[in-house]
C-alpha cells in the first residue's frame, strides 16, 4: 500500500509542474529527506534507483531502493537497515548477469557505537524479485570499513573495500557471494590512496581509478591521478601516478574512467584552478592530455554514447558560496564541447552526478542535490535525457514489468544487516604467515590421517613499486599437497580439486619418522605441517 501511494503522489505531484511530463522525476521517500545515489536500467527495461533516507541531526540514516517502470513510475521498493537499532548508507549499485542488483553499503550494525561514523562494508546481492541472494559483512571493530564501487566479471564480482585509513582492499566474489581474493595494495611513497572506480578492460583486465596525495615536504604536497591496471586473478600489470614528475600540474585527481570501443581512455576528474578536468590517454601513458571546456572546475561521471561521443556530468561551484550547479555536456573525443545543458543547483560541493547509459542509447542522471545541513527539501531525483540532452517522452510501448518474478513482488519490505554472512576482515588476513600451518590429526599417525588446508592463502610481493598482499581462497585446483621426508626425499603427492578443506593419507606403510607436508600453489609453498609416524 505504501508504494501504490507513492506512485499516486509522484503522478499528482507533477501535474502541477508542467502538462503531462515525464521526466525528470522526483521521489518522496519514507522521509522528507532523502538523497540519489545512483541509478541503472533493469532487465525488463525498469529503473533502480538507489538512494539513501536522510535525518535532520545525522547525514544518513538507511538505503533506500525504488524500483519504475520505463517512464519512472514507482513499481516497489526496499528499505536497508534498521533505524531503531543502527543507521546505514548505500555506496554503489550494478545490475548482474542473472536480472538482479547487487549493492555496497556500510552500516553501523556491528559497531560499539552503531549510530557513529564508524562503519562496517556490507555486499548484498538481490535477486529480480528484491530479495536477498547473499549478503557479506566485513566487520573490523572500530575501525572504518568503507564499501566502494565493483564491477560484474565473467564469473562473479569484484568490488572495492578501504580499511581505516590506508589498506586499500581489492574482492572478488563468485556468483553465490564466496570470496575467492583479497588483495590489499599500498604505496611506500604516497600518504593517502583513493580509488573511486573500476571497470572491466576490452583485454578483460581491469583498471582502478583514483588518487594519490604525498608529500614534497612537511610544508607542500601534491595530489596525482592513480591508475591500477590487474589481470583478472588479482595480479599486478602495471601501476601509474600520473604527472608524477610533471610539476605543472600540482593537483590532479580521477573520479571515473571509460574505455571507448577503439580502446582509448577518458576519464573525468580535475585539475585543481584549471579547469582541466577531462582527460583522453592510453592505458600506458603517465602525461595524458588534460581538456578544459570551460564549463566544469570538475568532473564526476561519464558515458559511451553510440554516435562515438561522450555524456560527462560536472559542477561549477558559484565563488566563496559553497553552492553550485550541476551541468551536463556532451563532447567529441577531443574534448571539444557540442552540447551542454544545466541540469540543477547543489548547496554541498562534494555532491556528485552519476551518469547510466541504458539500452536504447538514453541517458540517466543522478545524485544528491542538496546537503541537509543547509537545505531541509533534498528528495531523490533521476534525469532521462536523449542524446541531445533533452528530456525523454513518455514511453507508450506495452511491457510486462518483474516478468522474472512470476509470483510477483512484495510491494516494500525492509532488508535488515541482520541477514547478512560476517566474514573474515581484512585485519585479520594481514596477519596470516606467508607459509600457512596446517592441522594434521591424529598426530602421532599410524595409518589413515587428515589435513586441515587453510582457508586463505597469502602471496605477498613487490609489483611496479606496489607492496600487494593478496589472500587467495579458491586455490585448492591450482594446488598439490606433497609429502617428504627429512632427508627431502618425496614419498607421495595428492592433486587438490575445487574447494577441498580436507586432505586424507594413508601412511600404513610408511617407514617410522617424521614426514614434512609442503602446500604448493602454482610452484609457491604457501603451507606446511609436520607428521610423525
Amino acid at each position: 500500500m505504501k508504494t501504490s501511494f507513492l506512485a499516486i503522489l509522484l503522478n499528482f505531484s507533477f501535474a502541477f509542474i508542467a502538462v503531462a511530463q515525464t521526466w525528470p522525476k522526483i521521489y518522496q521517500g519514507p522521509s522528507s529527506l532523502t538523497s540519489s545515489v545512483c541509478a541503472v536500467e533493469t532487465y525488463d527495461h525498469g529503473f533502480a534507483i538507489l538512494s539513501n533516507i536522510e535525518g535532520y541531526t545525522y547525514p544518513v540514516l538507511s538505503g533506500w531502493l525504488i524500483k519504475t517502470d520505463i517512464n519512472g513510475n514507482v513499481l516497489w521498493e526496499r528499505n536497508f537497515g534498521n533505524t531503531n537499532n543502527y543507521y546505514s548508507s548505500s555506496k554503489s549499485m550494478k545490475a548482474t548477469s542473472d536480472s538482479g542488483i547487487i549493492i555496497s553499503m556500510n552500516t553501523g550494525y556491528l559497531e560499539t557505537n552503531p549510530f557513529g561514523v564508524t562503519k562496517n562494508a556490507v555486499f548484498i546481492k538481490l535477486n529480480p524479485c528484491g530479495q536477498i541472494d547473499w549478503c557479506k559483512l566485513f566487520n573490523t571493530p572500530d575501525i572504518h570499513n568503507d564499501a566502494g564501487s565493483f564491477i560484474n566479471s565473467s564469473d562473479g564480482y569484484i568490488g572495492l573495500l578501504k580499511v581505516g585509513n590506508h589498506t586499500k582492499t581489492l574482492i572478488k566474489f563468485d556468483f553465490n557471494g564466496q570470496i575467492q581474493w583479497m588483495l590489499e595494495y599500498d604505496h611506500p611513497i604516497l600518504e593517502t590512496e583513493v580509488f573511486n572506480d573500476i571497470i572491466e578492460l576490452a583485454d578483460s583486465s581491469l583498471l582502478i581509478s583514483g588518487y594519490g596525495i604525498y608529500g614534497l615536504s612537511q610544508q607542500q604536497t601534491h595530489t596525482k591521478p592513480l591508475k591500477l591496471n590487474i589481470s583478472p586473478n588479482g595480479d599486478i600489470i602495471n601501476f601509474q601516478i600520473l604527472y608524477y614528475e610533471n610539476d605543472t600540474i600540482g593537483d590532479a585527481t580521477d573520479n571515473q574512467t571509460i574505455q571507448s570501443p577503439s580502446g582509448m581512455l577518458f576519464s573525468a576528474g580535475d585539475a585543481c584552478l584549471s579547469n582541466q578536468s577531462f582527460r583522453k590517454h592510453s592505458l600506458d601513458e603517465i602525461n595524458p592530455i588534460n581538456y578544459c571546456f570551460g564549463v566544469m572546475a570538475q568532473t564526476h561521471s561519464l558515458c559511451w554514447l553510440e554516435n562515438n561521443t561522450i555524456a560527462i556530468t560536472g559542477s561549477r561551484q558559484t565563488f566563496g558560496t559553497g553552492t553550485g550547479v550541476f551541468d551536463i555536456s556532451v563532447l567529441d573525443t577531443n574534448g571539444n564541447m557540442l552540447i551542454n545543458r544545466e541540469l540543477t543547483n547543489y548547496t554541498n560541493n562534494s555532491c556528485q552526478l552519476l551518469l547510466s547509459k541504458t539500452f536504447e542509447n538514453k541517458i540517466l542522471a543522478t545524485g544528491p542535490t542538496h546537503s541537509t545541513i543547509f537545505n531541509f527539501s533534498s528528495n531523490t531525483f533521476l534525469y532521462k535525457l536523449t542524446s541531445t540532452l533533452e528530456d525523454d517522452v513518455y514511453d507508450s510501448t506495452l511491457r510486462v514489468y518483474d516478468f522474472a518474478c512470476p509470483g510477483g513482488v512484495e510491494l516494500n519490505g525492509t532488508i535488515g544487516m541482520e541477514e547478512c554472512d560476517i566474514v573474515v576482515s581484512a585485519e585479520h588476513l594481514a596477519t596470516l604467515p606467508d607459509v600457512a600451518v596446517m592441522e594434521v590429526y591424529p598426530n602421532p599417525v599410524s595409518d589413515v590421517f587428515q589435513v586441515r588446508l587453510p582457508e586463505f592463502i597469502a602471496i605477498r610481493n613487490n609489483n611496479h613499486g606496489l607492496n600487494t598482499a593478496l589472500y587467495q581462497s579458491n586455490y585448492q585446483h591450482q594446488s598439490v599437497l606433497q609429502v617428504f621426508d627429512l632427508s627431502g626425499r618425496f614419498i607421495t603427492e595428492q592433486k587438490l580439486t575445487q574447494g577441498q578443506m580436507v586432505v586424507q593419507f594413508d601412511a600404513e606403510r610408511w617407514v617410522p619418522g617424521m614426514y614434512l607436508l609442503r602446500l604448493v600453489y602454482k610452484d609457491k609453498t604457501v603451507g606446511s605441517a609436520k607428521v610423525v609416524k
